[in-house]
């Protein structure tokens, strides 16, 4: 008798300890991550896109069209490429946008960021970038001059400039649905990074560093955004969108994918 009880207690102990393990499979915030063109060329990039009539008719009929399909989603929250010490202003404008005393600016975050809050009946926008100087980038063509690795940038050069003609191609000839799909496949986000990773890094490399150091400044300013994005997003968040230039997704995805409070939603399940 006295082992049936043990046996029995060792029973019950094992199905109280199951039954807690199963409470404890937390719930995992979905991240859809849409990495955009800039529409209106703010002339912070080195390397930028020639870019398009995105307030034209045909184009606003495509922003209805994509943001239709985005509301979708259900999401809880949309994050967008502001300054998180601009908060106050985006909420002021969102806020006159919600009450249709605002006009979009030509600006990707107003016009699908702005434009998908409010159909998703959103109080807030949520603003995470942070701007971090690339301050080694101002000795970086310096050090290639001393260490003969001018070619190296210059191979940069052609290739960023052969990127972002492949990419105003597409934007001619697609519409926005198609141009999100296509600069957000794994190639193409390959082909972003390796900008700094094929070309950057090797300046300087076995003396000074600097163009690691150049590619850290990237690195860094992407940690700091994905600091913002993971303390504004609840634990009670089911979906969360974010609508970022296409280079910052790369080291994003990345980041969110090692973070297992989260489950990164590819785009080309969502724009079929």
């Amino acid at each position: 008798m006295t082992f049936i009880k043990t046996i029995s207690t060792f029973l019950i102990t094992l199905l109280f300890v199951t039954s807690t393990f199963g409470q404890e499979s937390k719930h995992k915030t979905k991240i859809l991550l849409i990495g955009t063109i800039h529409f209106e060329t703010p002339h912070l990039d080195t390397y930028e896109l020639k870019t398009d009539d995105f307030l034209a008719p045909k184009r606003q009929k495509e922003l209805e069209e994509l943001t239709e399909i985005l509301k979708r989603t259900n999401a809880d929250k949309v994050m967008i490429e502001k300054p998180l010490n601009q908060q106050k202003q985006i909420d002021s404008l969102y806020n006159a946008y919600s009450q249709n005393k605002y006009t979009l600016t030509v600006s990707e975050r107003e016009q699908i960021g702005f434009r998908l809050a409010k159909k998703l009946n959103l109080k807030h926008i949520n603003c995470v970038d942070i701007f971090y100087g690339m301050k080694h980038d101002s000795l970086v063509s310096v050090t290639a001059k001393e260490k003969n690795q001018l070619y190296i940038l210059n191979e940069l050069g052609t290739t960023a400039n052969n990127f972002m003609g492949e990419i105003d191609r597409v934007t001619k000839q697609n519409s926005i649905t198609g141009i999100l799909k296509y600069i957000n496949t794994k190639e193409l986000l390959q082909k972003n990074l390796s900008l700094y990773l094929k070309y950057y890094a090797k300046i300087g490399a076995g003396e000074n560093y600097i163009g690691a150091e150049s590619v850290s400044d990237w690195y860094l300013r992407n940690l700091a955004i994905y600091s913002n994005i993971i303390t504004q997003i609840n634990p009670n968040d089911k979906y969360v969108i974010l609508i970022f230039g296409q280079g910052h997704i790369p080291i994003l995805k990345h980041l969110l994918q090692n973070n297992d409070d989260f489950e990164l939603v590819e785009l080309n399940t969502v724009l079929k």
